[in-house]
Order: structure tokens, then C-alpha cells, then sequence
């Protein structure tokens, strides 16, 4: 019936120290980045249906007369996206907050390019 003092050590070492500030900046950068690419689909078709709602929008939809969307730069631009993403994701951790700036800068000239061509 007697109990063992040394036998509550290695249950005190199991509890985890506490998360480094670095650490919980590292992943704070990654939720955002992650948050950025989710929304990042309905802001462009936002942007669309808002296009779609003004006059010349209106009308480039209904005569069909409209200027040609930069196609090639787009997907260029979707792939510079796509790239920063995993960088914040994969980069060391002194070029995350750079990726992220990166990645949102881009997102922002994908949805003003959507919204430059009706």
C-alpha cells in the first residue's frame, strides 16, 4: 500500500513545455496564408458577378462585344499564387512573412485583373 515517490516523475516530464514564441508566430503566418487561399475563389467570383452588375459589364455580357481577358497572364499569375502558398508553407521560417506578403499582394492583382476585364 505504500507508494512510490519517484513514480509521479515521468508523469510530470510528460506535460509539453510551452509552445516557443517563434513557433506560435510560425503557425499564425501559416493559418493566415491558408485563410488567404480559401477565400481567394469566392473574392474572384465576387469580383466577377460584381463586374457583371455594372453597365459595361451588362452589356460586354449581352452583345458579346468585350475586351479579350489576358488568359496567359492569368494563369501565370494563379501559378505565382499557387507558388507563394507553398513557400510559406515550406520555407524556413525568416521567409514566411515575406511568402505570405507575397502571396497576398498576388491574390489582390488576380481579383483587380478580374475586375479590369468584363
Amino acid at each position: 500500500m505504500f507508494r512510490n515517490p519517484q513514480s509521479a516523475l515521468p508523469a510530470l516530464a510528460a506535460v509539453p513545455a510551452a509552445e516557443p514564441e517563434a513557433d506560435a508566430a510560425s503557425r499564425r503566418v501559416r493559418r493566415h496564408a491558408g485563410i488567404a487561399a480559401l477565400l481567394f475563389l469566392p473574392a474572384l467570383v465576387a469580383a466577377k458577378v460584381f463586374l457583371l452588375s455594372t453597365e459595361e459589364g451588362t452589356r460586354c455580357l449581352m452583345t458579346g462585344r468585350c475586351r479579350p481577358f489576358p488568359g496567359v497572364f492569368f494563369l501565370v499569375l494563379l501559378a505565382a499564387v499557387v507558388a507563394s502558398y507553398v513557400v510559406v508553407w515550406a520555407a524556413p521560417r525568416r521567409f514566411r512573412k515575406g511568402a505570405l506578403t507575397v502571396q497576398l499582394a498576388l491574390e489582390a492583382l488576380a481579383v483587380l485583373t478580374v475586375l479590369a476585364y468584363p
